[in-house]
């Protein structure tokens, strides 16, 4: 396929709201392609040239493209700022000026030129990554160049999801078209890998069934339910293992015996942030396993088990060793996936922490998550309160028979983080979307923003509270401006559903954590409408709680969720 012709459908994908139209598009561009280019295109769909769990990237910063553009445009590197300052958009600037030009670059050589800048590495590489890239934009047409650089800063934006884009997969490679959405979902769960289930896809559902988890590529974490008591708790699961939800940063530790990488709930290869934790694995004679832990930050003197807020400390890119030594790290383990090639997401829950007690080796770098069998709401509550007091924050209940569904909230594992009187059972994590301008102090800064929750049956973003409250100064003056001015949009993001009007709209990314007192019915905000009407669900008194980095939005609170939440705690709907 050219390259202007991937150009003309993600223009097309970008300008359309219906996901159903979204995916009929994709389908047909996906069934038109050589079966060999067909991975490469689920990548640049998605803004990517690898998968999340390769650390594959570019490496350009947005100042390095704007150099190559200046050298491929022949125009001078301040007429970029300036065009740049003026519309936001690297790519816009691209097509304003570049000279006109058929192009001729097609997907295939587009994405192999991408690939050989992101394995430039050593003395001089950002100097020879800008001269490749320069290089790609004199060969391509202004229209294909506006997409070219937006994905080489990863700032591509159309809109589509991993749902969305599974769903065209079925709809164009197998014969039985949406009805086999399941098995590529299943694989993709077991691989978090669109290119491989692309390629597989093509072998057909056979193909698809047979995969299973693979050392070095992360599975789709398996997610809790939340409930508001612990008579509700018991009526759901009857007696059950509760275990400490700890107040860290979950990880995925993939070992094939000798070589370690630790992924996030993302699937992010971050195996440098925890030196620590794998020191004390080398140390020690193991089979290949995959497993999940929570790394929290402990006290050094006393042990104790301190806030989330701690970890994000250690995010840096060069670890020190006084920055190791003043946030020690210590991982709880709750689950064993794998062992010395054997799946174990299908064993019970009764079984894979047999399984795992035995494996685990003693160290004081690790430890089993602390569980407890209960029976009753008494003994739920009482253990919840240990909990609490140890520094966690409150019980993962774990159903005894129970399988690992990957990529999958169950209600086999149900949160509880203890009695909600005066507010909603848990706190709801949630994508911003939009922003309004201050006034008063907060004059010429973000004031408040517009959250949504995640619609995973339609794949986009519903709109349920406006927010202002709870942020600091240090929020406001830095953090907000960080993290939402590259996301800024002049139209609404194609994958957001709202019937309010912010200043500034922005690429779902950014998620935050969000304490209410109670959710309601209104007719500004689009969560669950359809499903309850005219008018959707809303927060009552929303106040910010902290930014969670380590989620992606596609793990963002969804519809359903907020439901079941205020079903759960009692809130007419009606």
């Amino acid at each position: 396929m050219t390259f202007l012709r991937f150009v003309r459908i993600l223009r097309q994908v970008e300008a359309t709201s219906s996901r159903r139209a979204t995916v009929a598009l994709l389908a047909e561009a996906l069934a038109e392609l050589p079966p060999a280019e067909i991975p490469a295109a689920v990548l640049l769909l998605q803004g990517r040239i690898a998968p999340p769990f390769t650390g594959i990237e570019l490496g350009l910063a947005e100042i390095e493209a704007a150099r190559a553009l200046a050298t491929a445009a022949q125009v001078s590197e301040e007429t970029v700022r300036q065009q740049l300052s003026q519309l936001g958009d690297l790519g816009q600037v691209a097509e304003q000026l570049l000279p006109p030009r058929p192009g001729g670059l097609t997907l295939a050589e587009v994405h192999t030129a991408l690939l050989a800048i992101a394995h430039e590495h050593g003395a001089g590489a950002a100097g020879r990554k800008r001269a490749a890239l320069a290089d790609l934009l004199r060969r391509a047409s202004p229209e294909e160049a506006r997409y070219l650089l937006r994905i080489a800063t990863g700032t591509l934006r159309v809109g589509v999801g991993d749902a969305t884009l599974l769903e065209a997969l079925a709809c164009a490679l197998l014969p039985a078209g949406r009805t086999a959405l399941p098995v590529l979902e299943r694989a993709y769960a077991l691989t978090s890998d669109l290119a491989y289930v692309a390629t597989l896809a093509q072998q057909g559902e056979a193909a698809l069934r047979d995969v299973r988890l693979q050392v070095g590529k992360p599975v789709r974490m398996m997610l809790a339910e939340r409930l508001p008591t612990p008579e509700a708790i018991l009526d759901r699961l009857g007696s059950h293992q509760a275990e400490y939800k700890y107040d860290g940063e979950r990880i995925q530790v993939h070992s094939d015996g000798s070589q370690f990488v630790i992924y996030s709930r993302r699937g992010e290869r971050v195996t440098h942030q925890f030196p620590d934790l794998l020191a004390a694995w080398q140390a020690t004679p193991h089979l290949p396993f995959i497993l999940e832990a929570e790394a929290v930050v402990v006290d050094p003197d006393s042990g104790a088990l301190l806030p989330f807020q701690r970890v994000l400390n250690r995010r840096v890119k060069h670890l020190t060793p006084a920055l190791l030594e003043a946030h020690p790290l210590k991982g709880f383990v709750f689950d064993l996936l794998h062992l010395a090639g054997e799946d174990l997401i299908t064993l019970p829950y009764r079984e894979r922490r047999a399984r795992l007690e035995a494996f685990l080796p003693s160290s004081p770098r690790w430890a089993l998550a602390a569980a407890r069998p209960v029976a009753s709401p008494e003994e739920l509550t009482a253990f919840f309160t240990e909990a609490v007091q140890a520094g966690a924050e409150g019980l993962v209940c774990k159903a005894w028979e129970g399988p690992y569904t990957a990529g999958e909230r169950s209600t086999l594992w149900i949160k509880y983080k203890g009695p909600t009187a005066g507010r909603l059972a848990d706190t709801l994590d949630l994508v911003i979307v939009g922003a309004w301008w201050g006034r008063g102090r907060r004059g010429g800064r973000y004031g408040s923003v517009l959250l949504a929750v995640y619609n995973a049956q339609e794949d986009r973003f519903e709109t349920i509270s406006r927010l202002g409250a709870g942020f600091s100064d240090e929020d406001l003056r830095q953090r907000l401006p960080a993290l939402l001015d590259p996301l800024r949009r002049q139209d609404p993001p194609p994958r957001v559903l709202a019937a309010l009007q912010p200043d500034v709209w922005f690429e779902p990314a950014i998620v935050c954590e969000v304490q209410a007192q109670e959710l309601t019915r209104s007719p500004l905000h689009t969560a669950g409408r359809g499903q309850l009407g005219e008018r959707g669900l809303a927060l009552r008194f929303p106040r910010f709680v902290r930014f969670r980095e380590e989620k992606g939005p596609y793990e963002a609170t969804t519809v359903e969720e907020v439901l079941a939440l205020a079903q759960a705690s009692g809130i007419p709907l009606q």
